[in-house]
């Protein structure tokens, strides 16, 4: 069971688009026969404004093939799920929502439209990647989003903040934060402020850690529908004659040049792709360049099916090794999430009463007729916390010599040591930089503890950056078959106490004044939870992830477990490319959407300047 998709699946139905728009959308055999300066392998967050930032130079012409379908209405929103087996999770499988059609996991994800702080950015830059440091990504965030003036109400009930001078405001993605919240919400935020925490301020002006406040989401306010970029990069534009999508088409793999260049490197030279709806097979060729951008389980797959990974593991299952590059799919890395359940006054309006078969409907109702009420709704409190905040300091520095024996005993690799450099500052007793994330919900996490007529609040519990990685790789040569996702949870001892600590303070703080007033009864785990045992075992039978896949496309340079270099070429190409959050070295203390936008934009600016229609 995963806690929480049945609301995750409302709620999109709620917020996704409903119109349509007259696109250029064609059939596989038809895609096949134009002649495309670019293809972009993935409709999804970024792909989808990669290709429309393409797209504005009019000598350009651009093909996008997407998987799913183009999905006009919430109730045609499909959800592609894969399957995910981590060590140390009681042997459960769990599932790993990804949007399946044009706009992606922007069409499915909570929406948050938020930024790491600037030292995580910076550190992606001290990796050897040149044009990727905060004061260098920070202007494709702006460039993505138009964001809205909180309300009155907004700012002094639930603390909004806003800065003009750090927000972008000619952007396709419309922000805002949410318009409904519900009054289990604010003793929440209360108690962090009185921990510490700061407030009142916009924390997307790249503060660390150790603030709290309503998240930007990607909503509009003035239709309180959802912002993706399928309706605000795609369809505005979608009557572009250079801009071509193809929908329910599955790329099989890239295809490479026989022979390299005077460079050493191969040259891709098209797609070749299946369409879902008939099982035919088709090639498109490419004059400049192909861009890979499925995302952090999709891309590394791509790479494989096209000969580009670890040679070994690509023969041994058929498939032509073209370029040996064996950290394709490796570094795997995703955030890991605990809920707890409460129970608070039935008195309080919360998300459960989506649950109830007539207020669903009410609501509903109300949202399509006036576009108010719980179906606006969105997270409306969020953290960052230090360790320092969570654990004291003799406890950070076991922890520090615990994890060192632990991570030099596996004689690690180059690559494995520069990012273990950066993420070991994160245990100093005087570090600021995030290092878990709570955030706080109207409802209940766990659907067999669910009660009609009952009122809930959740708080999770979101460490933000595990030491242990995993992996995904093709586990055959058919490409129509899921990959092998292991997530490795746990893998070294530390990941195991950080969350144990943050699950710990995430009970402790319902003891704290003024939330202590408003939680009637531990839901789940019980009340009587208590020894480290009994909580590892909680965390084990129910913890998740948040479905933020990446990493697995890293950003290095080659000697360190690089797949591509700082503008995105694959090593060993000379014009293949992957956009997406695939390509980050290292996971981000936030979500990853606003990060895949700024990719997305990044990689369209850096393909402008290489065909010299931008200086």
């Amino acid at each position: 069971m995963r806690p929480s998709s049945s609301f995750l699946r409302s709620l999109v139905f709620a917020l996704a688009t409903v119109g349509a728009v007259n696109a250029i959308e064609v059939d596989a055999a038809t895609f096949a026969k134009q002649n495309f300066d670019f293809i972009v392998c993935g409709g999804g967050t970024a792909g989808t404004a990669l290709a429309v930032r393409l797209s504005e130079i009019s000598s350009f012409k651009v093909g996008v093939i997407e998987g799913g379908k183009y999905h006009k209405t919430p109730q045609g929103i499909n959800f592609a799920d894969v399957w995910n087996n981590p060590r140390n999770l009681a042997g459960r499988s769990i599932d790993i929502v990804r949007g399946k059609g044009l706009g992606g996991s922007s069409m499915v994800n909570l929406m948050g439209f938020l930024r790491a702080g600037k030292v995580e950015y910076d550190q992606i830059g001290h990796l050897g990647n040149p044009g990727w440091s905060w004061n260098e990504i920070t202007p494709y965030f702006m460039k993505a989003e138009n964001a809205s003036l909180p309300t009155k109400n907004e700012t002094e009930e639930i603390h909004a903040g806003y800065d003009p001078a750090i927000r972008g405001h000619r952007g396709p993605i419309q922000t805002s934060v949410t318009s409904w919240f519900s009054e289990a919400i604010p003793p929440f935020f209360d108690v962090l402020v009185r921990m510490g925490m700061q407030a009142d301020r916009d924390f997307n002006d790249g503060t660390d850690a150790n603030f709290v406040w309503p998240p930007i989401l990607a909503i509009d306010p003035d239709t309180e529908t959802r912002s993706y970029a399928a309706n605000s990069y795609y369809e505005p534009n979608a009557k572009r004659k250079n801009l071509v999508v193809l929908l329910q088409s599955q790329v099989l793999k890239v295809e490479l040049s026989d022979k390299k260049d005077k460079n050493g490197n191969l040259r891709a030279t098209g797609v070749t792709y299946q369409d879902m709806t008939t099982n035919k097979t088709y090639t498109v060729s490419v004059k400049k360049d192909v861009i890979v951008s499925g995302g952090g389980i999709q891309s590394p797959q791509m790479l494989e099916l096209s000969g580009i990974g670890n040679k070994t593991l690509l023969e041994s299952f058929g498939i032509k090794s073209r370029i040996d590059l064996p950290d394709v799919g490796e570094n795997y890395q995703d955030h890991l999430i605990s809920f707890q359940s409460f129970d608070v006054p039935n008195t309080m309006e919360t998300w459960d009463i989506l649950y109830d078969p007539e207020k669903n409907a009410s609501a509903y109702e109300e949202y399509m007729q006036n576009h108010t009420g719980v179906y606006t709704a969105g997270v409306s409190v969020i953290s960052y916390m230090s360790l320092n905040k969570v654990v004291d300091a003799a406890t950070l520095e076991n922890w520090t010599a615990e994890l060192d024996r632990e991570f030099f005993a596996r004689n690690p690799s180059p690559g494995r040591r520069l990012q273990y450099a950066i993420q070991r500052k994160r245990l100093d007793p005087h570090s600021n930089e995030a290092s878990i994330e709570f955030y706080a919900a109207p409802s209940n996490a766990y659907a067999e503890t669910r009660e009609r007529n009952k009122s809930y609040m959740q708080i999770a519990c979101i460490p933000s950056h595990q030491f242990s990685r995993g992996s995904i790789h093709v586990k055959s040569g058919n490409p129509l078959e899921h990959p092998a996702i292991d997530l490795n949870t746990f893998d070294f001892t530390i990941d195991k106490r950080i969350m144990l600590a943050g699950t710990r303070l995430g009970r402790n703080l319902t003891d704290k004044m003024p939330l202590k007033q408003i939680v009637v009864n531990d839901v789940k785990p019980p009340a009587n939870t208590d020894t480290d045992d009994e909580w590892n075992e909680f965390i084990a039978q129910t913890a998740s992830t948040p479905f933020h896949p990446c990493c697995t496309n890293s950003m290095l340079p080659r000697e360190f477990g690089g797949v591509v270099n700082p503008r995105l070429v694959v090593y060993g190409t000379s014009n293949l490319r992957v956009a997406d959050v695939s390509i980050l070295p290292m996971i981000l203390g936030t979500h990853l959407m606003a990060t895949a936008y700024a990719i997305g934009e990044r990689a369209a600016d850096f393909i402008k300047e290489d065909y010299g229609v931008l200086h």
